[in-house]
């Protein structure tokens, strides 16, 4: 499942979640503003630490997942946007299908600039993965309390934290939406449901459902234990 603890006794486990917390927004604008080979390093050196925590690469795959859409999204409406400019514009193009699909491909998977933008975004969500497979739902929110109670010992406010569940229960929601997600594709193949439009039709107001009462669920916990 995406985004899911696993359990380990690595140095990663045991680094305080606060340390991996504020770790994750540093190290993603540095490889923002880095060049493109660090940012292929740093990929190449997470891979080989999640090998080393067991991190198997279906699990791998299954974090990339959000990235894999996109860069499909983003490809196929550029080349889509590519190829109708050249067919019906061009005069060299015009209303010759193969040649304008031939440069709207070529020009398109051509683009460096959205490749080294996806490849960023791996490494990014990568890391990210790290601190999710490694921190459980309670270490991030004590890591999250850490933070907080740190900075308002140096500001004039309330020293109480009052951004902490909120902040927390984000964070921790995003593994959840996949686990909802993944609970009712099975429970759909289960009833011998097929791959499609119709699947998506029926799953979501279903996933948006479950997702809303988990979420109002947790709100009114943490509200109790606080009251």
């Amino acid at each position: 499942m995406p985004f899911n603890y696993k359990t380990g006794n690595s140095f990663l486990h045991k680094m305080p979640a606060w340390c991996k917390i504020l770790f994750i927004p540093l190290f993603n604008v540095f490889i923002f503003k880095s060049h493109f080979y660090i940012a292929v390093l740093f990929l190449v050196l997470q891979f080989i630490l999640c090998c080393y925590l067991h991190f198997t690469l279906k699990e791998q795959l299954k974090d990339f997942s959000p990235i894999i859409f996109y860069a499909v999204l983003l490809y196929s409406t550029g080349f889509i946007a590519r190829w109708i400019s050249a067919y019906f514009s061009s005069e060299e193009f015009y209303r010759q299908m193969y040649l304008s699909v031939k440069y709207a491909a070529a020009v398109n998977f051509k683009n460096a600039e959205t490749a080294v933008l996806l490849l960023k975004l791996f490494c990014i969500i990568q890391s990210a993965s790290l601190v999710f497979r490694t921190s459980t739902s309670l270490q991030i929110r004590e890591g999250v309390g850490t933070i907080e109670g740190a900075v308002r010992k140096f500001l004039p406010v309330s020293k109480k934290n009052t951004f902490t569940n909120m902040l927390s229960l984000f964070i921790c929601f995003i593994p959840m939406v996949f686990k909802n997600w993944n609970q009712c594709k099975r429970a759909w193949f289960a009833r011998k449901g097929r791959s499609g439009i119709k699947m998506y039709a029926a799953l979501f107001p279903v996933f948006f459902s479950v997702g809303i009462k988990q979420a109002y669920n947790a709100a009114r916990a943490v509200a109790v234990r606080e009251g």
